[in-house]
């Protein structure tokens, strides 16, 4: 790697700081991504000039940062980002991604026509002849980290199976085309034990940590209009409420 060297003794801004800077720069230029390992500590010594205790500080911060991560024994490596995803809202699941995030891609795994069965039936609660099953894949620059299965009635969105195409809103189209009001939403959030199938799409192991979101919405007067399920990776999403306190 190229020396990186970008250290101003006469800074204002603190070295440890600048160091930080300096490591952020030397993964976007030498195009690391998460999961590659960056110089050591004396390599990183070497390439800044500064001290070791400099390095160690510089290391710690960008770790609580989550920017990096050092595993002991094997190094420190670049640490993938993470979605913010709010709780509470109606939205759907990109659009409820923090409003900073502008390089989520959605792609079609496959859609069908299927009847219903067990788990959907449930979800709706009462009987619909047919549903598209909506498998998209959600990824970034980082790779994917999320698969969405949605459930969605044909009584209620007639034509809709022709409509869907990659990084199209379903939700948008919902709410524009079909003019179907969203009013409360039911959430159901835990840890599971991936499946080969989620393995194979999200790219991880069986040990990894998923986070299984099922989710259930319905129009004013209490039916239920949308079904989802989508499976997160642990290590890439992070959950938030933001709600206004009353007595």
């Amino acid at each position: 790697m190229k020396n990186q060297n970008t250290t101003n003794m006469d800074s204002p801004i603190l070295l440890y700081d600048q160091i930080k800077a300096g490591i952020k720069e030397l993964i976007k230029t030498n195009h690391l991504k998460a999961g590659d390992k960056i110089p050591n500590e004396s390599e990183l010594c070497e390439i800044f000039n500064v001290s070791r205790i400099t390095i160690r500080r510089a290391i710690k911060e960008l770790g609580q940062e989550g920017v990096i991560e050092v595993i002991r024994g094997k190094g420190t490596f670049v640490k993938a980002s993470k979605k913010d995803l709010h709780l509470l809202n109606l939205k759907g699941f990109t659009e409820g991604l923090s409003t900073e995030e502008n390089n989520i891609e959605k792609e079609i795994l496959y859609k069908r026509i299927i009847k219903d069965d067990s788990e959907i039936a449930k979800a709706f609660s009462y009987v619909h002849d047919e549903f598209v099953e909506l498998v998209r894949i959600v990824k970034d620059a980082e790779g994917p980290f999320s698969v969405d299965y949605a459930y969605l009635p044909l009584d209620i969105y007639p034509g809709i199976y022709d409509k869907l195409d990659n990084n199209v809103s379903t939700f948008a189209m919902i709410r524009e085309e079909y003019k179907v009001p969203f009013t409360k939403v039911k959430k159901e959030i835990e840890y599971v034990h991936p499946s080969a199938e989620i393995c194979g799409y999200l790219g991880i192991n069986k040990t990894s940590t998923v986070i299984l979101v099922k989710k259930i919405i319905y129009r004013p007067d209490g039916i239920p209009v949308h079904y989802s399920k989508y499976y997160l990776a642990g290590d890439r999403v992070k959950f938030y409420i933001d709600a206004d306190y009353t007595e």
